[in-house]
């Protein structure tokens, strides 16, 4: 409220009587129209060239913003081949360690049947020698016990035919 008796105020003041006869209202809008047109004349070629400036500025940034604009459009693509490339590569790296695998469960599974066919041998081998071994331990105690036993009495043919069974 008390910011429109402030405008008030001054208009009240002012507002007297006035003949425009009296006035140099004519005078003052030729001299406005004058100054204008002085303004313009001296003006005019720098506003132009402002708002010209101003208008190429804003040309060259649109410029540079659809040219990072078509290039960001570029490093899309080939980031997206990228992409594709290595999912195609992932797809045969996969495939890859898939045969790969199977090869080493293969050899893995044919070094197990080698093992235990040698194994197989290496046993039916130790069975062969611990039966040898068994029976000649058998014949040296026979041996022994006859050798020692003055009693039995053998001959030269009983004596070969046990070496001949002790080297066998």
């Amino acid at each position: 409220m008390k910011l429109l008796y402030l405008f008030l105020l001054p208009i009240s003041l002012m507002a007297s009587e006035v003949n425009i006869a009296e006035s140099d209202i004519i005078e003052r809008t030729i001299n406005f129209v004058i100054f204008v047109v002085i303004l313009w004349y001296f003006a005019a070629n720098k506003i132009k060239m402002a708002l010209q400036n101003r208008q190429n500025n804003i040309a060259n940034q649109l410029d540079a913003v659809q040219d990072r604009l078509s290039q960001s459009q570029m490093k899309k693509e080939e980031a997206l081949k990228a992409l594709e490339k290595s999912k195609q590569n992932a797809k045969e790296i996969i495939e890859n360690a898939k045969k790969e695998a199977e090869i080493i469960v293969n050899h893995i599974n044919e070094q197990c049947k080698n093992d235990i066919e040698t194994m197989n041998k290496n046993h039916k081998e130790r069975i062969n020698f611990e039966q040898k071994r068994m029976k000649n331990a058998v014949i040296d105690d026979i041996i022994n016990e006859l050798l020692s036993n003055n009693n039995i009495t053998l001959n030269k043919k009983d004596y070969i035919d046990i070496l001949l069974k002790r080297i066998a």
